[in-house]
């Protein structure tokens, strides 16, 4: 049994199929809040889907992988495209498929400007796919050679204009790693200095001159990431990167927020007050300005409680999501506008899944109808313009042992 430590939840491989740590509910013909809008099922595989980004009404797109068996040196890339009508599967040419199937993509952050300026990151080798002019092509990011490269945001502000965020390891570190930030001019991509040391793990932006970030020192939860790919595709890369990370000894301290002026990165003016063992995962950015970083913290229980740390321009506040504190680890890892003013959060931990809005000042959690099976979600995204949300996961197949991907809609449909 294998557990893949991908962000927002806990997926766990059993043999070839995908067991969900998800919650059960009713099925009921919903046509409002959050319901089911497509499953995608890979015959012979499981499939999960662990990013969702939607440019225009008529343009989302949702990435994900699908899985064999566990001794499987690829995952397949699932790539689905919302029209306007219906989900079609976006089809990558040969050569480019079984590349990307082969470079560690389990989870493959996805930014998109248009329908014809999309781009999917991938994992550990600094790989990205990019559609431009209807034409899929595969490429490399600056840093990669002799490194690990773990991209976990990327912003897509146009076709010149496009950031992607994480960490490079180099192999000669020690499992030491440092802030990763690359941009893209339009024709060719540039690392850029990001002060401080660690990985950046969210990014949210109010312009395309004004982004923000969060580092963290602590790199547990990319080493069980790793690990786990290690183990389950016999991978060179991840194998030698899970020992290097084990090998590290970085003393913990508090996440750092840094953020860009549209000239250069520093360290923001005033942080949030955290502790060394807090930590952020996701970041959004309301209608109105304020900046929002969401994650985990520990709690009395011995176990962690949500956690948000809010900039409303002025100060931080930081604060714990509603409830009693558990020995569960639970942690906020996606976040996203509801269109109207408001913020989704997905909140999971190994066993049992959440979703959370906050209406005003107040945070609650809304009931999702997804009918009987167990499901997860790893990603939610605002569609533009719209009251509109899109998400995306699993969903339990017709067995206890498969899973089938899952995209669900909160508001009224896309169109």
């Amino acid at each position: 049994m294998i557990k893949l430590a991908l962000r927002g939840a806990a997926i766990v491989a059993a043999g070839s199929a995908l067991a969900l740590a998800g919650g059960l509910v009713p099925a009921q013909a919903a046509t409002s809040g959050w319901r089911t809008n497509a499953t995608v099922a890979v015959s012979g595989s499981e499939t999960l889907f662990t990013n969702v980004t939607a440019s225009s009404a008529s343009d989302a797109w949702a990435v994900g992988f699908s899985s064999k068996d566990k001794g499987s040196s690829e995952s397949p890339a699932v790539i689905r495209r919302w029209t306007g009508k219906a989900w079609r599967a976006a089809t990558l040419p040969g050569k480019v498929a079984r590349t990307w199937a082969r470079a560690d993509t389990l989870d493959s952050p996805v930014g998109a400007a248009s329908a014809r300026n999309v781009w999917v990151f991938g994992s550990l080798n600094g790989s990205y796919l990019q559609l431009s002019g209807g034409r899929w092509s595969i490429g490399q990011l600056p840093g990669a050679s002799g490194a690990l490269i773990d991209i976990a945001a990327v912003k897509v502000f146009s076709s010149t204009d496009v950031w992607a965020f994480g960490l490079r390891e180099s192999e000669s570190s020690s499992g030491s790693v440092e802030p990763y930030a690359a941009q893209y001019s339009g024709h060719k991509w540039s690392t850029v200095t990001v002060p401080g040391s660690g990985a950046i793990t969210a990014v949210t932006a109010v312009s395309a001159k004004n982004i923000w970030a969060v580092e963290s020192a602590d790199t547990s939860g990319l080493l069980a990431s790793v690990e786990a790919r290690s183990a389950r595709a016999a991978s060179p890369a991840a194998r030698s990167a899970a020992a290097r990370l084990r090998a590290a000894s970085s003393t913990a301290t508090a996440p750092v927020v840094v953020q860009w002026t549209g000239k250069s990165w520093q360290d923001a003016a005033k942080q949030p007050t955290l502790a060394a063992t807090d930590q952020l995962v996701s970041a959004v950015t309301e209608p109105g300005g304020d900046v929002w970083f969401g994650g985990s913290a520990d709690n009395s229980a011995k176990g962690t409680s949500p956690l948000t740390a809010e900039w409303n321009g002025t100060a931080w506040s930081v604060k714990d999501l509603p409830g009693k504190a558990s020995s569960a680890k639970w942690e906020i890892g996606s976040m996203a506008p509801d269109g109207t003013g408001g913020i989704w959060a997905l909140v999971a931990n190994t066993s049992a899944e959440r979703i959370w809005h906050l209406h005003g000042t107040t945070w609650s959690q809304a009931k999702p109808a997804f009918g009987k099976h167990a499901w997860i979600l790893e990603a939610v995204a605002v569609v533009p313009g719209t009251h509109s949300a899109w998400a995306v996961g699993a969903v339990q197949g017709r067995t206890k042992s498969s899973a089938n991907g899952l995209i669900a809609v909160d508001g009224s449909l896309p169109r």
